[in-house]
């Protein structure tokens, strides 16, 4: 076409939107500009959406200028204006523009609460979510969906109840989008026998909402539910993706359930379910049943190796009494320029303190305050305590203590027992009185532990004496 119109220009452009070729639509609105002066909403609404795509923050920058140059948005390309900036991370100038809308549809309000709770801002998202109910514009699927996932983030129960309600007084239909979410929301926020109830009364279980209540039961430490989910006979129709699969690997390796991991291992290469996630799987589920040489060979397929592989092997060695491996992948991993998380540093400090080497965990310390893990992650912390502990630095180990923002039963307990190590049973008792002072309820861990304290410096007797002196408030198993 010699001189193509405004016209043809927009049906072009609409065309490599039609498929997803969002750089092309960019590269092609390039040219459009150059060769014709005209603009319409259409065509703005077609840019942003790709820029949104691409999340190019610059490109959808410019377009806005072009906008308020040449153009009288309208509710469309205003939304998308929202939706760019808030896709980009520029959650303000989302603000900004869904600000100076008038009048604006569901749409407009979905788009701002949605890019709330993709920015990390749940709870403004709910705020809006208030106002937009405040002036009777009623929400659609995805309105309701991004909400109970904000409730999610914020572990907000009630908050969930009350739009589960709202959902259900409406009317809106439940897509499987929304079932997804209150499953989720409910798992997340501690009542998985309510998420069970709302899946079993589903007209129709489809592979989304099945695969939800599998994951749910496996997030929530039901292995045992989980597998019975997926074997039950009633879903046998319902081909399972890698998102299934990587959480029944899962429950079989919570579960120690080696025969019927394999079976699903062998199910997946069937599907051709053999992506990252689902070796990723592979790979934890084969150590946490002691099969490390086979967790090994399936770390090494994996081509696009990420820190949850890394960190599965890993563990998989320290935990299969194999800590010189683990430090050794350990070694390899930093020399791949792989960077570590707090779950890294946690197992390979356990590796550390199998080994006694406490020289390479004292330079991991100085790695886990660089990163700020110390005081932020109680895993990190409660390992490097153990590790000074169980190496005869009780000194040291005070100090980790001491520095943990949170602390658990287990933190409590290694520190206890460091005390006992170095034959000072009177910190142990006084530590374990402090713990009292707390509110913290004691385990039979802790419990055996200051009793060997007590034991190592011939206190036992003592040590009988101070539990049942406080038997009258902790309730625990009889000594």
């Amino acid at each position: 076409m010699p001189s193509p119109d405004f016209y043809s220009w927009k049906v072009m452009l609409r065309w490599y939107f039609m498929h997803n070729l969002y750089a092309e639509v960019m590269g092609f609105y390039t040219s459009m500009r150059i060769c014709v002066r005209e603009h319409d909403n259409v065509v703005f609404s077609i840019v942003l959406k790709a820029c949104s795509e691409l999340r190019d923050f610059n490109e959808g920058r410019k377009v806005h200028c072009q906008i308020v140059k040449v153009a009288s948005p309208d509710s469309f390309v205003l939304t998308g204006l929202v939706d760019v900036y808030a896709k980009c991370g520029w959650i303000e100038c989302s603000r900004a523009v869904f600000d100076g809308i008038v009048d604006g549809n569901v749409v407009c309000w979905t788009s701002m609460i949605v890019g709330y709770v993709q920015n990390d801002c749940p709870q403004d998202g709910l705020v809006l979510f208030n106002r937009m109910r405040e002036e009777l514009i009623k929400g659609n699927q995805f309105t309701l969906g991004s909400v109970l996932t904000a409730c999610t983030k914020l572990r907000a129960l009630h908050q969930g109840k009350l739009i589960h309600g709202h959902l259900i007084k409406t009317g809106i239909e439940v897509s499987s989008f929304l079932v997804t979410s209150l499953l989720d929301m409910y798992v997340k926020c501690g009542d998985i026998r309510y998420a069970r109830s709302i899946f079993d009364e589903l007209p129709a279980i489809d592979l989304v909402s099945w695969t939800a209540m599998i994951v749910g039961y496996t997030q929530s430490g039901c292995p045992d539910e989980a597998l019975k989910l997926f074997t039950d006979e009633k879903w046998v129709g319902l081909l399972p993706n890698s998102i299934t699969t990587a959480s029944v690997l899962s429950s079989c390796a919570q579960s120690c359930n080696l025969n019927l991991g394999r079976s699903i291992h062998g199910l997946g290469i069937k599907l051709g379910l053999e992506d990252s996630t689902v070796r990723n799987a592979l790979v934890d589920m084969y150590a946490k049943c002691h099969m490390i040489g086979d967790a090994r060979y399936i770390f090494e397929t994996i081509l696009d190796k990420n820190v949850i592989a890394w960190n599965s092997i890993i563990s998989g060695y320290s935990q299969n009494g194999s800590a010189y491996e683990a430090l050794q992948l350990f070694h390899q991993m930093r020399s791949e320029s792989f960077s570590h998380d707090a779950f890294t540093l946690a197992s390979v400090l356990s590796a550390c303190t199998t080994l006694g080497f406490l020289s390479v965990g004292s330079s991991l310390h100085a790695h886990s305050i660089k990163d700020g893990l110390l005081t932020s992650n109680i895993y990190v912390g409660t390992a490097l305590l153990n590790l000074y502990a169980k190496c005869g630095d009780a000194e040291s180990a005070r100090l980790v203590f001491d520095g943990m923002g949170v602390k658990n039963t287990v933190t409590w307990s290694a520190m206890i027992g460091g005390y006992g190590v170095q034959g000072d049973s009177r910190g142990s008792l006084a530590l374990f009185s402090d713990m009292l002072k707390k509110h913290l309820e004691p385990t039979e861990v802790i419990f055996t532990t200051l009793l060997s304290a007590c034991s190592h410096t011939g206190m036992v007797e003592e040590g009988r004496r101070y539990f049942n002196s406080l038997s009258r408030t902790i309730t625990s198993s009889p000594l």
